[in-house]
């Protein structure tokens, strides 16, 4: 064998020892001795909350295609004094490739894509609603529509395989910017997508696994507090909290 043939060789080796080392260590970094959560979480929605009427609206099929799956519900609720509700829940089994992708459509990113704009209230950025003594973390927002001086209060959250995905890396996205939309859109995306990425990577979280979001959201006027208690009440009557506890590995 030539000299020039030996060297080929050599480096054909070492690419496929290096490719080989990679994958094998991604496929160790999951499943090797993984982290496992002591508690999972799901979300059950009701039909009929005490004191509710819901109106369902179906969703499109583009959306469908979108979204990657059929396990929706979306619609509006009607509260005991008029208040009105909009409402969404997706589930999502993880079977499909395209399911990954659902972390990247919350409303920091999609409904600032179809126009809205993010409000500062001074409200905080999270909410926590309590289901039976656990307390789980919701995102929360203010935006304005797009026509209008309309403004909506917005609370979501996204559970991955059984975990609370809270966004610790929020991107901003500034009211005044001539951006495109779309532009706006797919940016701030690629963002979300990137952070939760390294999340998964760094807290060893199957990329896999079931999920589940949900969104819920009412109009402001004025103070924003009785629109956050609004939100509160209907979130703990709405959502039942599934909570499913491991058993500790006996040895």
């Amino acid at each position: 064998m030539e000299k020039s043939d030996q060297t080929r060789l050599v480096r054909l080796l070492i690419l496929t020892g290096c490719f080989l080392l990679a994958a094998g260590g991604a496929w160790a970094w999951y499943n090797v001795n993984p982290r496992q959560s002591p508690t999972s979480y799901a979300f059950k929605a009701s039909s009929h909350p005490v004191g509710y009427y819901f109106k369902a609206e179906p969703v499109g099929e583009e959306a469908i295609q979108i979204l990657a799956t059929t396990n929706l519900v979306n619609g509006t609720f009607i509260g005991p004094t008029a208040e009105r509700l909009m409402a969404f829940m997706g589930t999502w089994d993880g079977t499909d490739s395209k399911q990954a992708a659902v972390v990247g459509h919350t409303p920091d990113v999609c409904w600032v894509g179809n126009g809205w704009t993010p409000v500062a209230l001074g409200h905080p950025d999270k909410l926590e609603l309590e289901f039976q003594g656990t307390k789980i973390p919701f995102e929360l927002r203010t935006f304005r529509a797009p026509m209008g001086n309309h403004l909506e209060l917005t609370v979501w959250c996204t559970l991955i395989s059984g975990q609370v995905f809270s966004e610790s890396d929020r991107f901003e996205l500034s009211e005044g910017a001539s951006q495109d939309l779309q532009e706006k859109q797919a940016q701030g995306s690629r963002h979300l997508l990137r952070s939760n990425f390294l999340r998964m990577i760094r807290e060893r979280v199957p990329g896999t696994g079931a999920k589940q979001f949900v969104r819920f959201s009412t109009g402001v006027e004025g103070d924003w507090h009785p629109a956050l208690e609004r939100l509160r009440v209907f979130g703990q009557r709405w959502l039942e909290l599934q909570v499913t506890r491991r058993e500790p590995d006996v040895h």
